[in-house]
């Protein structure tokens, strides 16, 4: 199985929101159709980052 390169999601998936963004900022019929592809572009972001993060955290270990 390939390893999947958090970094790289996130980075093309804000390109795509600032691309959705400026053709939404164009035209209030493309801001309709956008807003929906918006909202769930910006939920994979938070969540591949909240991934991320949690990768990075150390490891708590509970002493016995």
């Amino acid at each position: 199985m390939r390893p999947i390169d958090i970094d790289a999601l996130i980075l093309n998936y804000n390109e795509m929101i600032n691309t959705l963004e400026y053709d939404s900022m164009r035209s209030a019929g493309k801001a309709k159709l956008n807003a929906d592809k918006l909202l769930n572009l910006h939920a994979l972001v938070e969540r591949y980052t909240r991934i991320k993060n949690s990768e990075k955290a150390p490891i708590k270990k509970e002493a016995k």
